[in-house]
C-alpha cells in the first residue's frame, strides 16, 4: 500500500517541481525584460539630449548665417523636389 501512495505522490511532485522551475523562468524573464526596459530609457534620453543639442546649434547657425540657410534650404527644397518628380 505504501507504494501506490508514492506512486500517487510522484506525478504530483514532478507538477509541483515543472510549477517552480516556471516560476523561476518567468521572474528571471521578467527581469531581464525590467533591465532592458532601463536601459532603453536611458538610450532614449540620451537621444532626446542629442536632438535638443542639434536643434540649438541649427537655431545658432540660422542666427549667425541667415542668408545662407536660406539659400541651403531652398536648394535642398529643389532637389527634393526634382528627386520626387522623377517616375
Amino acid at each position: 500500500m505504501a507504494s501506490s501512495t508514492t506512486t500517487s505522490n510522484t506525478p504530483k511532485h514532478q507538477i509541483d517541481r515543472l510549477g517552480e522551475s516556471a516560476h523561476s523562468a518567468i521572474d528571471r524573464a521578467t527581469q531581464t525584460a525590467a533591465q532592458m526596459a532601463e536601459q532603453l530609457g536611458e538610450k532614449g534620453e540620451e537621444y532626446l539630449e542629442i536632438k535638443d543639442e542639434y536643434i540649438e546649434s541649427a537655431r545658432e547657425y540660422v542666427k549667425a548665417n541667415p542668408l545662407l540657410a536660406i539659400g541651403i534650404a531652398l536648394a535642398a527644397g529643389y532637389l527634393f523636389g526634382k528627386i520626387t518628380s522623377w517616375r
